[in-house]
């Protein structure tokens, strides 16, 4: 099994992690420190409204929008369901899914506390475990060491990293999180409705626990702060002597430098290209995701029938790796190319299949249908890729565009790349509207100022420059970078 890289590093003011396998980004996330809230955040709310029908509660916690308690995300022990709740009752929840669109966020009384090796369920009586770890006897043992661990009433979910843990080491990590949760308990006392009383661990502790040795090779970090955090994580955390820690000193930027940005871009677009010319079209509506196959260029070999085939396998792997990456939850339709044999229909499920096991996520997909078209679902948790890649397009109100904080990282990472080459100075041709939004940032210049502190960057504003070629209209909204200063002297 290849093993993976994982990235961590602070761009424009945002923390970035990324993770690639054998050169593909296959997971990337953002987090930016302004309070936004995270999944597993735990916030003292106030139920604003209860929708029987709807068999739903509306909780104020102090969030742009109120969260959404569903009757199933009660807290354990309630058996009269919505009726026990009334409108101004305070309530602990812990949000599930972050704010999306116009929705708030989803929230749940049935709290659980992440660790390495386990998930602490505090108030419910109950041992559950990984269905990735597959062994019998070694499922046994597990549970029979959980459940002498933990105390009446309380609950835990092994994890499918538990196996690499010493009895001592899951013991340690239970009675950590028990402190958490005591911690929590005692700040909802004491807290204000609408307020926040526990923060999720920090983004590479979040990333951390869910690898182990036997998954990672190195991971390279851009930040020397960050580099000191993590040395002294790798120390406690187990196999974690075994992974290569590398601090990263190139003068462009690490995400550039390794070909990062470019996979997020490209992982924005509705089209997907494959080897040999074939690409997906993936388009979002309200109720699904659709996903179409297209042969494009690809000729393969002497047998249609066989290349057909062939373009399914890879898209069927393609399709797998882009919903993880982007993120995408709900339902999904694909629409393969059409196939005669159905030992090749039901492979192409299969792979597709296989190919979701890799991802951590929930999912279950259904036979290919005679048209061709196979569905599946997949649960979403945290935000999605493009929440933080895109916004609304400014010039033509109906399509979209990168948003302000991406469009400086590709800005700051451009011209970090023409200084690197030798430059002393630098132009940065872009259109007006996000000439204007960059000045009004100082992060992304900061970081070129650190790389190379005498160096210049100007920005010019070109109004030809007026949208994005795939989203609006067909415009390109490409920018330019130079290190020509003829026009500006």
């Amino acid at each position: 099994m290849a093993k993976k890289t994982i990235y961590f590093n602070k761009m424009c003011g945002i923390w970035v992690t990324a993770v690639t396998e054998d050169g593909k980004l296959i997971d990337c996330h953002f987090s930016a420190d302004d309070g936004a809230p995270a999944v597993g955040d735990i916030y003292k709310g106030r139920i604003v409204n209860i929708l029987e029908g709807m068999q739903a509660a509306f909780v104020d916690c102090g969030l742009e929008r109120n969260c959404y308690l569903s009757a199933e995300d009660l807290a354990y022990g309630n058996s009269k369901g919505l009726s026990a709740l009334k409108e101004g009752d305070e309530v602990m929840v812990q949000i599930v899914k972050t704010p999306c669109g116009k929705k708030g966020a989803k929230v749940s009384q049935k709290l659980s506390f992440v660790g390495k090796a386990l998930i602490y369920l505090p108030d419910t009586d109950f041992v559950g475990i990984s269905h990735r770890i597959e062994d019998d006897e070694l499922r046994e043992s597990l549970i029979f060491a959980a459940k002498r661990a933990k105390r009446k009433n309380e609950g835990l979910v092994i994890r499918n990293s538990a196996p690499f843990c010493r009895y001592e080491q899951i013991s340690a990590e239970l009675a950590f999180l028990r402190k958490i949760y005591e911690r929590t308990a005692a700040a909802y006392r004491r807290a204000k409705t609408g307020t926040q009383i526990f923060a999720d661990f920090s983004m590479p502790v979040r990333v951390m626990r869910d690898f182990n040795e036997y998954d990672v090779e190195k991971i390279v970090i851009g930040n020397t702060g960050q580099f000191d955090q993590i040395e002294e994580l790798l120390k406690i955390m187990p196999g974690g002597k075994k992974i290569k820690l590398e601090l990263y000193s190139g003068g462009r930027d690490m995400f550039e430098q390794a070909g990062i940005l470019s996979q997020i871009e490209e992982a924005s677009s509705p089209r997907v290209e494959l080897e040999g010319g074939a690409y997906l079209v993936i388009e979002r509506t309200e109720a699904l995701t659709s996903i179409d196959v297209n042969t494009g260029r690809f000729t393969g070999g002497d047998s249609l029938e066989y290349t057909v085939y062939q373009t399914n396998l890879a898209a069927a792997r393609e399709i797998a790796r882009q919903v993880a990456l982007r993120n995408i939850g709900g339902l999904f339709v694909c629409d393969f190319i059409d196939m005669a044999e159905h030992p090749h229909r039901r492979a192409i499920c299969d792979e597709l299949e296989k190919a979701l096991k890799a991802d951590r996520a929930p999912y279950k997909v259904l036979p290919m249908s005679d048209f061709g078209l196979v569905e599946f679902t997949r649960k979403r948790t945290g935000a999605e890729l493009n929440s933080f890649v895109l916004k609304s397009c400014p010039v033509c109100g109906y399509g979209e565009d990168y948003s302000d904080n991406f469009y400086a990282m590709l800005v700051a990472a451009g011209a970090m790349k023409v200084l690197d080459g030798g430059a002393a100075a630098c132009v940065v041709e872009l259109r007006p509207e996000a000439a204007e939004a960059l000045k009004k940032m100082r992060a992304p210049f900061e970081d070129i100022q650190s790389k190379f502190p005498s160096a210049r960057v100007y920005l010019k504003s070109d109004g030809a420059k007026k949208g994005r070629e795939i989203f609006c209209r067909g415009e390109k909204a490409d920018f330019a970078i130079s290190n020509d200063l003829i026009e500006l002297l």
